[in-house]
């Protein structure tokens, strides 16, 4: 049998979930976004375990996740943050590939550890490409986040094999670690060698304002540094704000910023620090120091 296009319809859309793949990239001179997966190594892991090609795009689900309804067969798997996952109201564990059949019902309960969970789909979810890119972004896709009855697409295969019992045991440790790897920023040189020390020696704590756009963590860092120019910033790039406090740039932050560039962080390290919730602690570990 050929392989179709099918549905997968949203009978409730949870808080923050959304289409994305590995970025939008080429289009920062115009301003847009690169956008993409919050944690990239999740993104990675769940289309590796597919067999799907490194840049299929997936559903991404944050805080409270959705119930959905698959048209046709489909073959799924969930990377990511440790949740409660359910096929027709029977709890499934992270990693395991898992084939649905017409009509079944997966739904997403209380997240346990971690921010962001993947749910990849066999030939990956086909939403339009825009840009270069499948990822929604406010202002450029049709949709920021899933609302009732967003239906997308994905393609069935009717011949696909039904998974064995087997599958990979993962493990959260990787993200569990409270030291995030930097580099020193762009404007590193105009720090004070105090707030350098406190960089280097301090934890810091993950606040309330927390978005696709950028992670504010509590750091009370006085200081006189006047703003910059407006000058390229990047997901992981950490500026310091005229109170204090330090933001980190995440996937769908502005291409620009004035503020202070003075750190940052690793593409691994930027996976951790997505996966963390509010409250949490966090260090830097800064790299050639």
């Amino acid at each position: 049998m050929l392989k179709s296009n099918s549905k997968i319809r949203f009978i409730k859309p949870g808080l923050l979930t959304s289409v994305q793949d590995h970025g939008r990239f080429g289009y920062a001179d115009f301003g847009v976004p690169y956008s993409g997966a919050m944690d990239q190594f999740s993104y990675s892991l769940a289309n590796l375990l597919l067999d799907n090609g490194e840049e299929a795009a997936v559903l991404e689900m944050a805080l409270l996740g959705p119930e959905m309804v698959f048209e046709m067969a489909a073959t799924v798997v969930f990377t990511g943050a440790l949740a409660e996952i359910f096929l027709n109201e029977i709890p499934q564990p992270i990693g395991k590939l898992l084939y649905l059949q017409p009509n079944d019902r997966v739904r997403i309960g209380h997240f346990i550890k971690g921010q962001w969970l993947y749910m990849g789909v066999k030939g990956g979810i086909l939403s339009p490409i825009i840009l270069e890119s499948r990822s929604w972004f406010e202002g450029i896709s049709d949709q920021k986040v899933a609302s009732k009855d967003t239906i997308i697409h994905y393609t069935t295969d009717p011949d696909a094999a039904i998974p064995q019992n087997s599958h990979p045991k993962l493990t959260h440790a990787w993200f569990e670690t409270n030291k995030i790897d930097v580099y020193p920023g762009p404007d590193w040189d105009i720090l004070p060698e105090a707030i350098k020390q406190q960089l280097h020696e301090h934890k810091f704590t993950i606040g309330k304002l927390t978005s696709r756009m950028g992670i504010q963590l509590k750091s009370n860092l006085i200081h006189q540094i006047p703003d910059i120019l407006t000058a390229p910033v990047y997901p992981g790039t950490i500026q310091l704000t005229p109170s204090g406090n330090l933001i980190v740039l995440m996937r769908d932050a502005q291409v620009t910023g004035g503020y202070p560039r003075i750190l940052q962080v690793t593409d691994h390290s930027l996976n951790i620090i997505a996966q963390k919730t509010t409250s949490e602690l966090v260090s830097f570990r800064i790299l050639n120091y």
